[in-house]
C-alpha cells in the first residue's frame, strides 16, 4: 500500500493505483482497516481520525463529480488539521467503459465501509473529547490576545503548553493554533504562574502575565500526543474563537 508524504496510510488516488478491480480493492480497504485498528484499540486519534475525514471527503468528491479530493500540505503534528483552503481536486484518469464500471462499484461499496469505519471511529473521539473539561483560570477578559498558556495534570506531572492562535489566510474566516510544551513535572510547590514565568524567557518581554491560563482537566488517560493534546487544542481554539464572536456581536449592537 502506497503511504504518501503526509504520512497517511492510504493515499486518496488508491483506487487508480494499479488495476481497477472491485474485488482487488476490498483487499486493500481491509489491509487499510487493519492497519488502523492497533490505533483504534489504543483510542490514538490521530492523526488517524484527519486521515479517515478527508478519505470519506473524497469518496463523496469522487461520487459527486468523479474528481479526486487531495491535500500537498505536509502535517507537521499528529493533531494538524486540514482545512479548508488545504484541499485540492484533480481529474480521474480515463478509463474504459468496463473499467468505469468497475469503478463505480468500488466507489459503492468502499463508501460504505468508510462510512461505518469512520462512524465507529467518531464515537471513540466523542468519549474522549467528553472527557475533557476545560476552564479559564486567569485572564479571561484578556482571551482576544492571541497568545496564551494552558496546563493539565496527567499521571501526577503537570504539562504547561504556549499557544499561539492565528488566522489561516486574511481572506478565510479559519483559525489556527500552534504549541509548544513549556514544562514538564511535579511543580516543585510553585504556583502554575510561577512555573510559567520561571521557564518562559520571554516572560517579562512580551508582558505575558496578562496572558490567558488554562486548566484542562481529562476524567481519563488517553495517548497524550496522539489523542489528549490534539484535543486539549482544539477545546482552547472553540473557546477563544466563540469569545471573540461574542464580542464582536457585541461590538455591532447584535
Amino acid at each position: 500500500m502506497k503511504k504518501n508524504s503526509n504520512n497517511f496510510v492510504m493515499d486518496t488516488d488508491w483506487i487508480f493505483q494499479g488495476e481497477i478491480d472491485s474485488e482487488q480493492k476490498n483487499y486493500v480497504l481491509l489491509s487499510y482497516f487493519q492497519k488502523l485498528n492497533k490505533d483504534l484499540e489504543q483510542i490514538k486519534m490521530y492523526p488517524m481520525f484527519t486521515e479517515l475525514s478527508l478519505h470519506l471527503g473524497n469518496l463523496q468528491t469522487l461520487l459527486n463529480r468523479n474528481q479526486i479530493l487531495y491535500i500537498e500540505k505536509k502535517l507537521k503534528s499528529n493533531g494538524d488539521e486540514i482545512y479548508l483552503s488545504d484541499l485540492k481536486v484533480k481529474d480521474i484518469p480515463q478509463m474504459t467503459v468496463e473499467e468505469f464500471a468497475e469503478y463505480q462499484k468500488i466507489l459503492r461499496d468502499s463508501h460504505t465501509k468508510i462510512f461505518d469505519y469512520f462512524n465507529i471511529a467518531k464515537a471513540l473521539w466523542s468519549v474522549a473529547y467528553d472527557s475533557i473539561d476545560i476552564r479559564v483560570k486567569r485572564n479571561r477578559k484578556n482571551l482576544y490576545i492571541k497568545n496564551g498558556f494552558f496546563y493539565s495534570k496527567i499521571n501526577d506531572q503537570f504539562y504547561i503548553w504556549t499557544y499561539k492562535i492565528s488566522k489561516i489566510q486574511k481572506t478565510i474566516n479559519q483559525t489556527k493554533i500552534t504549541t509548544k510544551l513549556l514544562y514538564k513535572g511535579d511543580g516543585d510547590d510553585l504556583t502554575i504562574t510561577q512555573i510559567i514565568s520561571k521557564f518562559s524567557k520571554t516572560y517579562k518581554d512580551k508582558k505575558e502575565k496578562d496572558y490567558p491560563i488554562f486548566e484542562i482537566m481529562c476524567n481519563q488517560i488517553f495517548p497524550l500526543n496522539e489523542t489528549m493534546l490534539p484535543l486539549f487544542k482544539r477545546k482552547v481554539s472553540t473557546i477563544i474563537n466563540q469569545t471573540v464572536k461574542d464580542r464582536k456581536l457585541l461590538e455591532n449592537g447584535v
